[in-house]
């Protein structure tokens, strides 16, 4: 099973909308079996998916993997070969009893996790915009870093103070974790937006998609009706441009893997 975490410690920039669509798309496009962990105190992952609600999810798991099987904190949504592990608002006072823990708790999810690797292909994690245990919890259970980047100067400050906790947890925790890359979303054409990959790029911070998500209004209006954008609105440029993201990402951990052959 392969662990991809979409984070940025600055909200807005299309953290949950790029989990829930690359969790979707791999399922029903790519036909592979897809675990979804919500880690954001809001629930909006899965709300997207229509599962928030008061039952047994990530902060169960969190506080008490001996007492909360990883299965029956696990849901299906309606898409064939894609579940979930809701979150809700729980995951506030759940990081504050972790942060207050004496003990080591930052391999909890990771822990867990590891009870069904063998059942999905990949999991993915939607994290909140913040530096907390829950955060901590999630890279190290994580392979891949994913980065959603608005093109704006507050982005980019965001993102150093990223690359800096991943780092943290490389040298570590977990010494495999990998910034795949950042991509933008929100993207328009424009010069001041390719003034901004450029400077992204030439920085050398960390590796940068191709694909871009332009700015569209589909996304906002299929979380108002909690729906994936393949589903919702199938011919968008939202839902071709993450289709476009995920075979990317494929093709670049099909690649290391041809390399390590």
């Amino acid at each position: 099973m392969k662990t991809l975490a979409f984070i940025n410690l600055k909200g807005g920039t299309g953290k949950t909308v790029s989990a829930a669509n690359v969790a979707h798309i791999l399922a029903a496009v790519h036909h592979k079996k897809v675990l979804l962990v919500d880690a954001d105190k809001q629930g909006n992952a899965s709300r997207y998916f229509r599962r928030y609600g008061e039952q047994n999810g990530t902060a169960a798991l969190l506080l008490g993997p001996e007492l909360v099987d990883i299965a029956a904190a696990t849901y299906p949504t309606e898409y064939k070969g894609l579940d979930i592990i809701t979150s809700n608002m729980d995951l506030y006072s759940t990081d504050r009893e972790l942060y207050e823990d004496s003990a080591d708790t930052s391999g909890t999810l990771a822990a867990a996790l590891a009870r069904v690797r063998n059942d999905y292909d990949f999991c993915i994690i939607d994290n909140g915009p913040a530096v907390d245990m829950v955060t901590l919890n999630v890279l190290t259970a994580a392979d891949d870093v994913l980065i959603p980047i608005r093109p704006d100067e507050f982005s980019f400050s965001g993102l150093l103070d990223l690359v800096e906790q991943v780092q943290a947890v490389r040298e570590g925790a977990n010494p495999g974790l990998t910034i795949r890359g950042a991509f933008f979303t929100h993207w328009q054409r424009r010069e001041p937006f390719e003034a901004a990959r450029r400077s992204l790029e030439d920085s050398g911070i960390c590796p940068v998609f191709q694909t871009a998500i332009n700015y569209n209004p589909k996304v906002s209006e299929s979380t108002l009706e909690e729906t994936p954008l393949c589903v919702f609105a199938p011919r968008s440029w939202a839902a071709i441009q993450y289709k476009k993201l995920t075979a990317e990402y494929l093709d670049l951990t099909d690649s290391d893997k041809r390399k390590e052959g």
